[in-house]
């Protein structure tokens, strides 16, 4: 099975800087007094709110720049939190003088350099955004074109899938005499946008997830007459049960 995905306006650098505003910020409300005496201040008087306030705008920034197909606003943001986060540590060195507000400043002085690069390189970009990628999944069917579309062809729950989806089929000859190589595209434009797609995984309603696992079967039907299924996976490659999933077992010994 092999899958190319179309590059998008947001590139990986953006998605990165997105979950990090969201997990920086998650932890600055969870623990706002710890991540106080982290950056060298008291963690008394205001200096717990205000770290929480500083968690809301790194959430806020972080959600706007995973919903965004180009998110360039939210990343200019990003660095202008990055400012305001230096000239609050400045106050802080200022009056205590010590060693680990010096490394906090070090360490969102490491930060700007990709907000700020990732800012001025999705700013260049004049083109409509485009939100949606290519993706585009093919399997070897070890077995003659004509047999593999007349496979294809009665495999109307499938097909189906594919159509809703708004994808295409195509047919090829596979390389070395290897059979035939059946070929999907789709785009895929999930809703909330990494989100999204990172919310369809976890509940098993990822297109391309499901057409893997779907391809793999059509293979395995079409090579052997029979689907042969883990009995760690008896559903397919689902990512929230990959998250629990144990080693396979014979049935019986499984049941016991």
């Amino acid at each position: 099975m092999r899958i190319q995905v179309r590059a998008r306006e947001k590139d990986p650098l953006a998605v990165f800087l997105g979950w990090f505003s969201i997990g920086l910020g998650s932890a600055q409300i969870a623990a706002p007094r710890m991540l106080c005496k982290l950056v060298g201040a008291n963690g008394e008087g205001i200096s717990p709110n205000v770290m929480r306030v500083m968690g809301a705008r790194e959430i806020a920034q972080g959600t706007g720049i995973l919903v965004r197909p180009r998110p360039t606003m939210w990343l200019w943001s990003r660095a202008a939190g990055d400012g305001l986060d230096l000239a609050l540590l400045g106050l802080i060195a200022f009056k205590n003088r010590r060693a680990r507000t010096a490394f906090a400043i070090a360490n969102v002085l490491a930060v700007t350099a990709p907000d700020v690069y990732e800012s001025l390189f999705l700013s260049r970009r004049k083109a409509p955004d485009r939100s949606a990628k290519l993706i585009r999944k093919s399997v070897t069917v070890d077995r003659p074109r004509d047999i593999v579309e007349n496979a294809w062809a009665a495999a109307s729950e499938l097909r189906s899938k594919v159509v809703d989806a708004g994808g295409s089929t195509r047919f090829s000859e596979a390389p070395g005499d290897r059979g035939t190589e059946l070929i999907v595209e789709f785009e895929y434009d999930p809703p909330a946008g990494d989100l999204g797609a990172v919310a369809q995984k976890l509940t098993g309603r990822d297109l391309a997830t499901q057409l893997s696992d779907d391809l793999r079967r059509f293979k395995q039907q079409v090579e052997t007459g029979e689907v042969v299924r883990s009995e760690a996976s008896p559903d397919g490659h689902l990512l929230v049960d990959h998250l629990k999933q144990r080693a396979a077992q014979p049935l019986e010994e499984a049941v016991r």
